[in-house]
């Protein structure tokens, strides 16, 4: 048996005092944490200029947004509607850009009002050009197999199983359509799920850098899909400070062979949000299915408010906080179940594997205690099973 998580940002009286003066279930949200990691990111040094995005698919709250925003990152938007979510939450147009399976239906309206545009298939390059014909764009290239890594193969957004941009092959219809509509590729944007590996980063942007050069009039590339975050112990974190050096290297030989200088454009994935978030849920039943089975706590949350461990297998801390202080007692392992009725509703599965149960070691608990799910910042609020069984949508809540 393991000695049980402990919280991450917020003490137990912190839990007991939002509790007391919220409903529950409740996402809050670590304003210093998330400036602690905005300020690694922006240390990000590139020899010919960078530009940092955040996707907000991973938490578009706006107060997150807006935080995120005042140090000077832009916003990669996943669709149409999260540029509108970003403009409201007071981001410029012209620090947006829309990268996305379906095309915004008011596109020509948003590239007016100064949002940037990258294509992800030739069906999406030749409607932009007819919309903006003489103007420049993006394009989002498929890099092909051998770049990137995730936990499965659900997080894996390169290679041939993936859908996401133009497969590699087809660039000389790129090249076509571009001088069909006087198009001007600026921008070429490649992303793998890449995990923590300098290496494995330096090997997909060298990847990214052979594409680039079948660009003449690209001045920008952009790579990103997923700077690892580490929730469970064990797990490593990406470091800015090793990873972007030899990314460095590689742009200024790239320049000393070419000539060109090319702008860097990082969207880093989940790594500004994962552990800036804390689900706060109430433990409403305790159960067990016999001495071979399994001790379970039911909480007031699951699939509606984190759908990861489900969806592919995801880990996420769990810590019990009694409703009223008492002296640490009796570690237990259970299983934890959410209150959805659907039996893949549960929080405690094996890495990447939502088919199989993994016991955590947690504190004793008692009814109407809390159990709280760390590292929810990124990938949970923004992308939960909404109203299924007709639960309300959880509230979010930004603290200092």
């Amino acid at each position: 048996m393991s000695q049980p998580a402990q919280l991450k940002f917020l003490t137990e009286d912190q839990v007991r005092q939002i509790a007391s003066s919220h409903d529950l279930p409740l996402y809050v949200y670590s304003k210093s944490k998330l400036d602690e990691n905005a300020k690694k990111l922006t240390s990000w040094q590139a020899p010919y200029g960078v530009t940092l995005r955040f996707a907000m698919k991973a938490n578009p709250f706006p107060e997150v947004i807006a935080q995120i925003y005042s140090h000077g990152i832009g916003i990669d938007a996943s669709s149409g509607y999260e540029a509108e979510v970003a403009m409201q939450a007071g981001v410029k147009p012209a620090d947006i850009q829309i990268t996305s399976q379906q095309m915004p239906d008011d596109l020509e309206e948003l590239i007016k009002q100064g949002v940037k545009f990258n294509a992800c298939s030739l069906h999406q390059l030749e409607t932009y050009g007819k919309i903006a014909p003489s103007t420049s764009v993006g394009v989002r290239i498929n890099p092909g197999k051998g770049t990137g890594e995730g936990l499965n193969n659900r997080l894996t957004t390169a290679g041939v199983a993936a859908s996401f941009g133009i497969w590699h092959e087809y660039i000389d219809q790129v090249h076509e359509l571009a001088k069909t509509y006087d198009l001007t590729i600026d921008m070429v944007h490649t992303h793998a799920g890449t995990g923590g590996d300098p290496d494995k980063w330096l090997e997909v942007t060298t990847r990214n850098m052979e594409i680039v050069e079948k660009f003449p009039t690209a001045t920008k590339t952009s790579i990103g899909g997923g700077f690892k975050v580490g929730r469970m112990p064990g797990e490593k974190s990406a470091q800015i400070d090793v990873i972007s050096p030899p990314i460095a290297k590689l742009l200024e030989e790239f320049h000393e062979r070419t000539g060109r200088k090319i702008h860097l454009e990082v969207e880093p994935g989940s790594f500004l949000v994962v552990n800036i978030g804390a689900l706060i849920t109430e433990i409403i039943d305790i159960k067990d299915t016999g001495s071979e089975g399994y001790n379970f706590i039911l909480i007031n949350a699951g699939m509606t408010e984190i759908l990861r461990p489900s969806l592919y297998g995801a880990q996420h801390p769990l810590v019990v906080v009694p409703r009223e202080d008492r002296p640490a007692g009796e570690v237990v392992d259970y299983a934890v179940s959410g209150h959805c009725c659907e039996s893949g509703d549960m929080l405690t599965v094996a890495e990447g594997d939502p088919e199989r149960l993994e016991p955590r070691s947690l504190q004793k608990a008692e009814l109407g205690d809390y159990l709280i799910v760390e590292d929810v910042g990124a990938y949970c609020a923004g992308m939960r099973a909404g109203s299924y069984n007709s639960f309300p949508l959880t509230k979010e809540v930004m603290v200092d």
